[in-house]
């Protein structure tokens, strides 16, 4: 028994080290991004989930506070998925509402007394679940887009601990909910899966951090942020300038199949070539993004085109690619501030009244004599 303890508390002790270490680290980046503060704030929440699931001898030692943190864990989680891994570029406050929720439930279900808490508890977990569920959906979704290979690779091991963590929990809790016994030694196991989760959440974000994430003012549009110039050999030089010719002259975006592998058989390169390149090289961190900026620009100058007064939104963003008119709203308020109808009314010319003229001739009169 106190081995396990022993034990135990050295894993708990090395996930909060790791946990510490690697939001110290996202924190102390100047550059103002949502990862910085969303990131800081999960991994104290982490290290609170990891003081609370400390029991020796099966008494908690956690404070209401701690444990009211551990619990927004999940939803923390969930909105540093869309500031990693959706390239916001401004914090969105409402990101942190799930994370609320998640406490106020949980200290509904606290509240309640033991005959009637557990559909509380059974509704405070499913919501856990559901909030992890969606931020995996969220990382997987922009997979096939993502121009950053150290963050693409990353997707495949963050998605596989967060689901192997959540599913632990899973079993732990509706097992106590169902009344059956737990899993043996489970804070040992947790500890310990704790412990591994804090180390490569440390290797991986410290060192590929600064490629995670881009800095942006607040209310900057999002534009390509041009990596270092790279060393382009004349492979590299070919491939730009029939995807310069692709994208400026044939006008490929307006396609709206087009993929980041049907644009690498398009100009004749290795699909990881032509990502590299887009990256690297342009500075783009996402391929969805990269076309669409090329529709957006089209779709703000058709919107602003008086002889267009009368040509519909939806027949717009259809001509320009957007499978539904959803999308492309969402991406030109996105790329502007504005929806598209609030550009049209800012951005189309006021036409020049018109007045009569009178030019002295008498008005024709009736032919009486037909």
């Amino acid at each position: 028994m106190g081995d396990t303890i022993l034990f135990e508390t050295l894993a708990r002790g090395v996930a909060i080290g790791g946990f510490a270490v690697t939001g110290l680290g996202l924190v102390l980046d100047r550059r103002t991004t949502p990862a910085r503060w969303v990131g800081g704030l999960f991994f104290l929440g982490a290290m609170a989930h990891v003081i609370e699931g400390y029991r020796p001898g099966g008494v908690a030692v956690a404070s209401p506070i701690v444990c009211a943190l551990s619990v927004a864990t999940t939803g923390l989680f969930w909105a540093l998925a869309y500031a990693l891994f959706a390239d916001e570029r401004r914090f969105s406050p409402h990101r942190l509402w799930p994370a609320v929720g998640l406490v106020a439930l949980w200290f509904l279900a606290r509240s309640m007394p033991p005959t009637i808490c557990k559909p509380f508890w059974l509704v405070f977990n499913l919501a856990s679940a559901g909030l992890v569920l969606h931020a995996l959906l969220v990382i997987w979704r922009g997979w096939r887009d993502d121009l950053v290979a150290q963050r693409r690779r990353i997707r495949g091991p963050v998605m596989i601990a967060a689901a192997g963590y959540i599913l632990l929990l899973s079993i732990r809790d509706m097992a106590w909910i169902g009344g059956l016994p737990g899993l043996p030694a489970a804070g040992l196991l947790q500890s310990l899966t704790l412990a591994a989760l804090s180390v490569a959440a440390s290797v991986a974000l410290l060192r590929a951090e600064p490629l995670l994430v881009v800095a942006s003012k607040a209310g900057e549009a999002a534009t390509p942020s041009p990596a270092p110039l790279m060393d382009l050999t004349p492979a590299d030089r070919l491939v730009l300038a029939r995807l310069e010719t692709a994208m400026d002259q044939d006008e490929v975006w307006r396609g709206e199949d087009l993929s980041i592998s049907a644009l690498a058989a398009l100009v004749g390169a290795p699909e990881h070539r032509l990502r590299r390149l887009i990256n690297g090289v342009l500075g783009h961190r996402n391929f969805a993004d990269y076309v669409n900026g090329r529709r957006i620009e089209a779709a703000k100058t058709a919107l602003a085109a008086p002889d267009l007064a009368l040509k519909s939104i939806s027949t717009i963003a259809y001509d320009l690619g957007f499978a539904s008119l959803g999308p492309f709203n969402r991406a030109f308020r996105g790329a502007t501030g504005v929806t598209p109808t609030e550009w049209r009314s800012a951005n189309t010319p006021v036409p020049t009244r018109l007045r009569l003229v009178e030019t002295g001739d008498p008005s024709p009169k009736a032919d009486k004599t037909a």
